[in-house]
């Protein structure tokens, strides 16, 4: 039960009820059933139990009965331990009520339904009931969990052309891919149509995750996407719009790949990094990885060694040398709203498609970590909990 404190007298105070967790988890409304892990491993650790539900701590906080939850490849990597450190400075530094690491709840993107929300949050926001979609950041306890608490301004309403399991299948990933192009490739800056507009763009390994939203953002925001990937998903990126696929065991691929340069950006989604990009020839101006060695050399050589360790990639990359001719940066997934507004605003324009690769029923969560675990996917592993809630 939520209770929101309305002021009866200038030195009094009365309380009255706003919403009640509306879980349909028959044998007791009071616990929700979540996959958790108490140490770092491997898929062995997930484990699905009855918790408590989660409280409201914050005004504008909701409680979210999960619909359904995507896998990404973070989700494996937190499992593994990845950014372990960070993410526990990160819960100190944020003093949450939830800054203790284990048990650990993966998931970072989900659709539902609002069953709970802070008085902060009016009813022309949102309202009990209310269909939506949202990211949790990564710091927070996530969503692969019949229900979730989320700040509001990480959650929209559910566009309604995306069927649940759709809906969850973009944000984690969309949001990866807004804000490596808008953010940390300065396509911000460069907010004019002249300015952008058929500008070069390739990005290598387009069919995952990201690569598929990040070839629909370049595209809806007039650039000529280039991307590559294997022969057998060369025709789901030409659907989506890719100006040319090219096939990346091809013999003359990075013949190929040079002839269309030079790029505004490379996006390397494929783990390729910046050396073998610079030593095959790729000529761009920024070459962006999602690859990160940010938390990995924290965790390998602690805060301070890791700090050292990370400024010295950042000059090694970006000294102007002969052969550093574009600038290298790293790419993030960024829980922002404004980036949660644009996908809203692409998918309802028709210019944003999900693809989803398989769809797990709750209970076969761990089998969807062990298929992203393989790597190579063409599109979104999606989790399935509509029937636990029927």
């Amino acid at each position: 039960m939520y209770r929101r404190l309305i002021p009866k007298t200038k030195f009094k105070a009365q309380y009255r009820n706003v919403s009640k967790p509306a879980t349909r988890m028959k044998e007791n409304p009071e616990r929700m059933q979540s996959w958790q892990i108490h140490t770092y491993g491997d898929t062995k650790e997930l484990k699905l139990a009855s918790v408590r539900m989660p409280v409201i701590s914050r005004p504008t906080d909701v409680l979210v009965q999960v619909q359904a939850a995507s896998v990404n490849p973070i989700d494996v990597d937190m499992l593994h331990g990845y950014g372990a450190k960070v993410l526990n400075l990160l819960r100190k530094a944020k003093n949450l009520k939830t800054d203790i690491e284990f048990p650990l709840t993966m998931g970072r993107d989900f659709s539902g339904v609002v069953v709970g929300k802070g008085h902060g949050i009016r009813d022309e926001s949102l309202k009990l009931g209310d269909e939506v979609w949202g990211v949790v950041p990564v710091e927070l306890q996530g969503c692969h969990a019949t229900h979730v608490v989320v700040s509001h301004d990480l959650v929209r309403l559910r566009p309604k052309m995306l069927s649940y399991i759709e809906a969850a299948s973009i944000p984690y990933a969309g949001l990866t891919a807004w804000s490596a192009l808008w953010i940390t490739g300065g396509l911000c800056y460069k907010t004019s149509l002249p300015t952008i507009l058929n500008k070069r763009i390739l990005i290598l390994g387009g069919s995952g995750g990201v690569g598929t939203l990040a070839i629909q953002l370049a595209k809806a925001w007039h650039m000529q996407v280039i991307t590559t990937c294997n022969s057998d998903a060369v025709n789901v990126l030409e659907n989506l719009g890719a100006d040319v696929v090219i096939d990346y065991k091809a013999e003359d691929s990075d013949d190929l790949i040079k002839n269309e340069g030079p790029y505004e950006i490379i996006l390397d989604c494929a783990n390729q990094g910046p050396e073998l990009v610079r030593q095959k020839g790729f000529e761009c101006g920024t070459y962006i990885t999602l690859n990160s060695p940010l938390l990995r050399n924290v965790d390998e050589l602690g805060y301070v060694g890791g700090a050292f360790k990370n400024l010295a990639d950042l000059l090694k990359y970006n000294i102007p040398l002969k052969e550093n001719k574009s600038f290298v940066k790293w790419g993030f997934f960024a829980p922002c709203s404004a980036g949660m507004k644009t996908l809203q605003e692409l998918v309802e324009d028709g210019k944003i498609t999900p693809v989803v690769k398989k769809v797990y029923p709750f209970e076969e969560l761990p089998r969807a970590y062990e298929r992203a675990t393989q790597g190579h996917l063409r599109g979104k592993l999606v989790i399935d909990l509509q029937s636990r809630n029927e």
